[in-house]
């Protein structure tokens, strides 16, 4: 496949928008840097072949699949809930149920493709035996034309950790079990006063805290436990 875009976002720019100023740009803290500069969304959260899959015959099936399932509808959600919310004295229900599923679909799949989620998978699954896969001679013959690179190299073991995970994540079964128990939970909309304080998002912009063990970590974060808490942040409002 010639000319292939490289740069992915982590984050849709369609998300990144809704924290732009009237410049067009986002205000920046590079935690590593330690400073802070202003940048357009299509420069924001971006990694350089990040959905990239060479063990498929469409390397860019993952991307075109967000594209279309997910960041298709992502604008469209998010107006209906902010024209909603701002409206004075309104007495319109904004969680509705059509409202509920699309935004499921969305804060889960948000959550499973970043890659501080990934990392964290990669350390459950990552194929030591290469044989448990499906189609593994012609994953291997793509492996070795798209990279020249073997199973045992380094390349090699990202793109099957990389090719598993991003099956398991957004297969169809995983999806609507993770959306059913997000359904499932009790939805509160906190909406900030607009110049009431500053509201940030993130690389992951999808942050669960679990209350009890007061700990944001992956490990002790589960979706199904009550005691963790998913935190949304779009403009100036959050789940």
């Amino acid at each position: 496949m010639n000319n292939i875009p490289r740069r992915h976002h982590i984050v849709p720019q369609c998300y990144l928008k809704y924290f732009v100023s009237d410049s067009g740009k986002i205000k920046v803290f590079d935690k590593l840097k330690i400073c802070e500069y202003y940048a357009s969304p299509k420069d924001l959260a971006v990694k350089r072949d990040f959905y990239r899959d060479y063990l498929r015959n469409n390397e860019l099936i993952w991307e075109e699949f967000y594209s279309m399932n997910i960041e298709n509808s992502l604008p469209e959600t998010f107006e209906k809930i902010i024209n909603k919310s701002t409206k004075l004295k309104s007495t319109e229900k904004i969680l509705v149920d059509e409202v509920k599923n699309k935004m499921s679909i969305i804060i889960i799949t948000q959550l499973f493709r970043t890659e501080k989620w990934r990392r964290h998978s990669y350390n459950s699954f990552s194929p030591k035996i290469p044989l448990i896969l499906k189609n593994i001679k012609e994953k291997l013959d793509l492996l070795k034309e798209r990279t020249g690179e073997t199973y045992i190299s380094k390349t090699g073991l990202e793109a099957f950790a990389k090719n598993q995970y991003l099956e398991l994540a957004n297969h169809e079964i995983t999806l609507n079990l993770s959306h059913q128990i997000l359904m499932d939970r009790n939805w509160i909309l906190i909406r900030s006063k607009l110049n009431d304080k500053k509201i940030f998002t993130s690389d992951n912009p999808v942050v669960l805290y679990n209350e009890k063990l007061k700990s944001y970590k992956i490990e002790d974060n589960y979706i199904t436990d009550n005691n963790s808490f998913i935190f949304f942040l779009y403009q100036r409002s959050c789940f």
